[in-house]
């Protein structure tokens, strides 16, 4: 199903409702309030985005972009918040929830990555903002790194900034203070040249490409393929579309790791509408996140090898099905 990337499509003004269950008795109908319980209502369109307890404290995604400029200007104290936009948006059609990235629009944040081929490559931190309508999912604020070139990105697990909060009366008041170590925050950003030299110093053949990525971003062939021709074409076009950004960043980078991380956050940053696709862009730049944290740590072990770790990934995707069956979609 498609999915909304525009900002007025989630910035539209919402309402809490009180909730009734209807029945009839003796011929009349009649309604009981739940007292329990309460809708959030899309006032434009009147339609219920979830039913949430009485506790439960509504931050519209208006004012949940207005506290990510605040967390801008806090994380970045030398920037103010005019200078933030809000450049990529992600949201499923029901709009229960919702992705909204602020993205400096100057230079002033960006650090150099010199890649093999000694041509620098300036890349960007963003804010991620998520908020919920139907209690699945907490406001929160993360920090995540993209290449400027493209915007393929990544959310790296357990950084500095990442704050989240319930949506209940007691975690959210009508003033959020975000506290930020400013020398975690400068070690991690001039620290992170040395996470993507780790990759372009592992040589990677071009056939192992392909396992490689689908054990990262946790794609797996369906099991129901040769009984669902749609699926199955599906599956292919998939396949070919990982070919096709294999064989491109492998020329542009080398037959290295960085060119298949770079794969691997094109199409974290860009995920095809397809069934054999089930997580989001922000579940699959988490994905990308947690796997360069783990590969920088065991590339520089003794005895790493290429074939070992690509082993370990290939294992955790198959355990991963094998404990949930076909993956559980999200959004």
């Amino acid at each position: 199903m498609p999915r909304l990337t525009k900002l007025d499509d989630v910035l539209f003004p919402v309402e809490e409702h009180p909730v009734f269950v209807s029945f009839f008795e003796n011929g009349s109908e009649r309604r009981l309030a739940v007292p329990d319980k309460k809708a959030i209502v899309n006032c434009n369109s009147h339609r219920v985005l979830g039913v949430v307890s009485r506790g439960y404290r509504l931050v519209s995604n208006r004012e949940a972009l207005d506290m990510a400029y605040e967390c801008c200007r806090t994380v970045f104290p030398d920037t103010k918040s005019g200078e933030w936009v809000a450049k990529a948006i992600d949201a499923p059609s029901t709009v229960g929830y919702c992705h909204i990235d602020l993205v400096h629009n100057s230079t002033a944040l960006d650090f150099k990555f010199v890649p093999p081929n000694q041509r620098p490559e300036a890349f960007g931190p963003f804010i991620r903002v998520t908020n919920s309508y139907n209690g699945l999912r907490a406001l929160g604020f993360e920090i995540g790194f993209f290449r400027k070139i493209c915007r393929n990105g990544l959310i790296l697990p357990n950084t500095i900034i990442s704050f989240k909060f319930n949506h209940m009366r007691r975690d959210i008041r009508e003033t959020i203070h975000f506290k930020i170590d400013q020398n975690q925050l400068n070690k991690l950003t001039t620290s992170f040249d040395d996470f993507l030299s780790g990759l372009h110093n592992c040589a990677v053949p071009r056939p192992q490409f392909e396992p490689f990525i689908l054990s990262v971003l946790s794609l797996s062939q369906p099991r129901s393929l040769k009984l669902d021709p749609g699926e199955a074409n599906d599956w292919r076009q998939l396949c070919e579309q990982i070919d096709e950004m294999s064989t491109r960043y492998a020329e542009e980078l080398g037959e290295n790791a960085y060119a298949v991380f770079n794969v691997i956050t094109e199409f974290a940053s860009h995920p095809p509408e397809n069934r054999c696709v089930h997580r989001d862009r922000h579940s699959l730049q988490r994905l990308a996140g947690t796997w360069l944290t783990s590969f920088n740590d065991q590339c520089r072990k003794s005895g790493f090898t290429l074939a070992s770790h690509l082993e370990q990934l290939t294992a955790q995707r198959s355990s991963a099905v094998d404990l949930h069956g076909e993956q559980a979609a999200v959004g």
